[in-house]
């Protein structure tokens, strides 16, 4: 049964019903006859009035719908509880599940009728502190076990506001469904508001990236506005969404008149706007969600056997979609492959790394860790780790509480990092966003390693996997890869975590001790990432870069770990976790230093020449502050050369703008800008 609608849905556009709540609601009822003095709860009429139910949803399939949703949006005990019928929310949900059963089933012909069962958000967000996280899955884990074991077909969670939501929502349904031995497809549907993002503030592709974590194969929109509204949306996920698509717009934006609420879409231009995205966009499911009836239904009923062309329903138009594999905030999608760049996870939330993060979280300032954060991102972070392990402290409730300030004040994903399991599973149970796991590794076996695996799926994550096993940490190139053959084996095969996730750290050493036995090891590490890269392509490597330069000063440190993240990137690295700002182009840097700093890392000796004491000695007695720099342009000509070479947009308005006085925009567009390009065309070709 649940293959069967998977598999239709490939093959066919199917349409679903239209709103249940705005049917209820025009219907002249009792509210302690009826609601049993529960108004507004239309939930319950399904124990006190099951004909009237029964009678909506054969009408909608009289009027040609493939599927009905079940009449248990707010059938959630949490929700239910406001009536005083939590306790009643199992029993509400399958009854329900059994009332659209009969309806479909109400029928002679040998068409076949779907049931879907609603899970709608409820009244309280996680993400914006109404409810944890944990009581949220078991109440949606009743309810999605009693719409299964009434029979649905599938599982409909919609009008989603909160990625934070979903989660709890599919992890409960998964949940019921294991408890009652059943399999049944988990379907996605947000509601992006007139502001064009979900309530809490995702943007579609934010909420995209968390669906996709959790193995959902069809993810769609309805609600809060018309198809008008939700025209760029629904482009977004017909270009980028891998799977199944699905649109149930209201008649429009309502409008108040006369002081009635009024949705001012009719069935005839409804269908013009679905047949529009069924036609551009390789719809699979569509359907209607408020102010939208029976005549609605009606007419996208005609509108897509008139497409088949045999009376029945059309092939799914074809799409070409382009995903990146991503990772996400609660806010936004940020690739996990940067466009001619590397992913810079920032290192400075770090209670191991940061003795400023250090002494803020020993002070409880979360704001001041909050800060930090912030100002990573605008430093040009694209992910920022935070780890909250310190001596003496309850690493549960600080790192919960930097989670929770981060979670709402930066753009950027987050990195969980932490040895310990408790503190992992505590921190993701508040991230809406799709994160990554820092780390998993064989030292312990593998049982610690399946156990965080079990929870990046669970949650939705990206896992980094460090090259250690029983034995201890690799260090030449053939351990190294050996270890990333076992962990992709491990994590993708076994546990089914996918390819693009799963982001390699094949760890670097210090070069800087003077011992023989160190002088290769960053050398390793390179030949490890080149053959990673190629054995391995879908992966990520990633690597902890300050390492290589630990026992140096912070002016030669910044240069070595420049030179070698060039390099690294060159063999195939596709992330670092650093400090950014202190990344400097190698243009940047005197090119003697280049020249010995590579010199150590390739371990480039000769007689009388050793490369470490002569990096040593460049930077002898000079802080970091001091390291050299190409001063600023006395032209702004130059001036906007250089910004464009270097990526320095902070001024550039002002600086624009006294250009202008001098110069006509086109001017400056084709010679200074231009010759800006030029510089970064011949750097990129080097």
């Amino acid at each position: 049964m649940a293959t069967h609608i998977l598999d239709l849905l490939h093959d066919r556009v199917l349409l679903c019903d239209g709103g249940m709540g705005s049917r209820v609601q025009a219907l002249d009822l009792d509210v302690e006859r009826d609601y049993w003095d529960n108004e507004n709860c239309t939930e319950v009429l399904n124990l006190s009035r099951p004909d009237l139910v029964r009678d909506i949803h054969r009408g909608y399939f009289q009027a040609g719908a493939d599927m009905v949703e079940t009449n248990t949006f707010g059938g959630s005990p949490l929700t239910l509880g406001e009536f005083g019928l939590a306790d009643r929310a199992e029993e509400i949900n399958r009854v329900a599940a059994g009332l659209a059963r009969e309806a479909a089933e109400g029928f002679s012909d040998d068409r076949r009728r779907f049931v879907v069962g609603s899970i709608g958000p409820g009244t309280r967000l996680p993400s914006l502190g109404h409810v944890d996280y944990d009581s949220l899955e078991t109440a949606l884990t009743v309810q999605s076990r009693g719409l299964v074991d009434g029979g649905v077909d599938a599982l409909l969670i919609e009008t989603c506001q909160d990625p934070l939501q979903i989660k709890a929502a599919v992890n409960g349904a998964k949940a019921a469904q294991r408890a009652l031995g059943r399999d049944v497809p988990i379907f996605v549907q947000v509601t992006v508001e007139t502001t064009g993002t979900l309530l809490v503030g995702a943007d579609i592709a934010a909420a995209a990236t968390v669906v996709k974590a959790l193995d959902v194969p069809l993810l769609g929109l309805n609600c809060a506005t018309g198809p008008q509204e939700m025209a760029e949306h629904v482009k977004w996920l017909a270009e980028n969404w891998p799977g199944l698509v699905s649109v149930q717009p209201n008649a429009g934006l309502p409008e108040l008149v006369d002081g009635q609420t009024v949705y001012p879409l009719g069935p005839h231009d409804l269908t013009a706007w679905l047949e529009r995205f069924v036609e551009e966009d390789g719809l699979h499911l569509i359907g209607g969600c408020c102010g939208t009836d029976c005549p609605h239904i009606a007419g996208l009923d005609a509108m897509l056997r008139r497409r088949d062309g045999h009376g029945a329903r059309p092939v799914p138009a074809t799409r070409s979609v382009h995903w990146l594999p991503s990772v996400a905030s609660l806010y936004g999608q940020v690739p996990l492959r940067q466009e001619n760049a590397y992913l810079s996870i920032g290192e400075r939330c770090n209670a191991n790394g940061s003795k400023r993060f250090r002494e803020l979280q020993a002070a409880e300032d979360w704001d001041g860790c909050a800060a930090m954060g912030r100002e990573q991102v605008a430093e040009g972070s694209h992910t920022l780790d935070v780890c909250a392990a310190y001596v003496g402290r309850d690493e549960i409730a600080d790192m919960s509480a930097v989670i929770k300030r981060l979670t709402g004040e930066v753009t950027a994903p987050l990195v969980f990092d932490s040895t310990e399991y408790p503190v992992l599973k505590a921190a993701m149970k508040l991230y809406g966003g799709k994160g990554i796991v820092n780390s998993i590794n064989f030292e312990d076996g593998e049982e610690p390693a399946a156990a965080k695996l079990a929870l990046a799926k669970k949650y939705g994550a990206a896992v980094i996997a460090l090259t250690i096993d029983e034995t201890g940490m690799a260090k030449d190139a053939e351990s190294k890869v050996a270890l990333a053959h076992r962990l992709y084996d491990f994590a993708c095969r076994q546990h089914g975590l996918p390819a693009s996730d799963l982001m390699f750290d094949p760890l670097t050493f210090t070069i800087c001790t003077g011992n023989e036995d160190d002088r290769r090891l960053g050398l390793w590490t390179l030949e490890a990432i080149e053959r990673i890269a190629a054995e391995l392509p879908e992966c990520q490597i990633i690597l902890g870069l300050s390492n290589i330069s630990f026992g140096l000063n912070p002016a030669a440190r910044h240069v070595l770990n420049s030179v070698f993240l060039d390099h690294a990137m060159r063999r195939g690295l596709t992330g670092a976790i650093v400090h950014v700002s202190k990344i400097l182009p190698l243009h940047q840097i005197p090119a003697e230093e280049v020249e010995v700093a590579e010199d150590l890392i390739f371990d480039r000796r000769r007689e009388g020449y050793i490369p470490l004491e002569r990096f040593m000695a460049l930077f002898d007695g000079r802080s970091a502050q001091k390291t050299e720099k190409r001063k600023r342009a006395e032209t702004v000509e130059e001036r906007l050369k250089d910004r464009i070479v270097d990526g320095d947009r902070q001024g550039l308005a002002e600086e624009l703008d006294e250009a202008m006085q001098r110069h006509p925009p086109l001017d400056i567009i084709n010679t200074f800008l231009l010759d800006g390009m030029k510089v970064v065309g011949e750097l990129f070709g080097a």
